[in-house]
């Protein structure tokens, strides 16, 4: 739904506690209806309710404009780096200090959404997760940072990678010399065997250690087996001795 079909109060629905979404939302359409605007009643009656995810960032977007204005520097700091690397002007190193400033960036706002819930309640590690894949996303991707700036996302978003830069970026850059791709699958080849080696011994251990422990068993049930049986016999015998004096 374009912004342009809803009357402002609307919009501020997003801003609410989350709690108060749906009433407000009933309160708002109930009195556009009426207004006898029938048409924007509707539409505001179908607006959705935010994920917890997204009303968190749709928070950020509203409260935090100074570190939400530095996410986006940073956003836009990753893609320029990446296209200047798929142009051939740009460095590895060049995108390595952009995708860090873009995680630091990302990794504030997370910070500041832990403080955002009232009662001093946090929000949950999952939701923290989500938080940061969406503005992840939103960073490599152009309609999804558009979705998360206008303070009214309803879900949380994910990206494949760094958005429609992606398979460029990979198909951009220096394939491994032929050398050293062998050198590498040597390599991977010889950890795949040593771990291998490893388990195996591991089993073999934990087999001998199972063997050890029953035949344990078996050598006390036997000692057990044979001292009963003395105490048998050496009852036997008293009661024979005792018989033969009855005698």
């Amino acid at each position: 739904m374009a912004d342009d079909e809803l009357p402002p109060d609307a919009h501020a629905l997003y801003g609410l506690p989350l709690e108060d979404f749906v009433p407000e939302r009933a309160a708002v359409a109930k009195r556009l209806r009426g207004e006898g605007d029938r048409e924007a009643a509707k539409r505001v009656a179908a607006l959705r309710k935010p994920s917890v995810a997204a009303w968190t960032i749709n928070q950020l977007v509203r409260s935090r404009a100074k570190d939400v204005a530095a996410f986006t520097k940073a956003a836009d700091g990753l893609r320029a780096a990446q296209g200047a690397l798929l142009e051939g002007r740009g460095s590895p190193a060049d995108l390595r200090t952009a995708r860090e400033a873009e995680r630091k960036a990302v990794g504030r706002l997370i910070e500041v959404a832990r403080g955002l819930f009232p009662g001093g309640r946090e929000p949950g590690e999952s939701t923290l997760e989500r938080i940061g894949a969406t503005l992840h996303a939103a960073a490599a991707d152009e309609a999804i940072r558009d979705d998360v700036l206008s303070g009214r996302l309803l879900r949380e978003r994910e990206s494949s990678g760094f958005g429609d830069l992606d398979v460029e970026l990979a198909a951009a850059l220096p394939a491994k010399p032929a050398r050293k791709r062998k050198a590498d699958d040597t390599a991977a080849r010889e950890r795949e065997e040593a771990a291998a080696r490893e388990a195996a011994e591991r089993e073999r251990r934990t087999r001998r250690a199972a063997l050890q422990a029953a035949l344990d068993q078996a050598v006390g049930g036997r000692r057990r087996a044979e001292g009963a049986l003395e105490g048998a016999r050496a009852e036997e015998g008293r009661r024979r001795a005792a018989l033969e004096d009855a005698d």
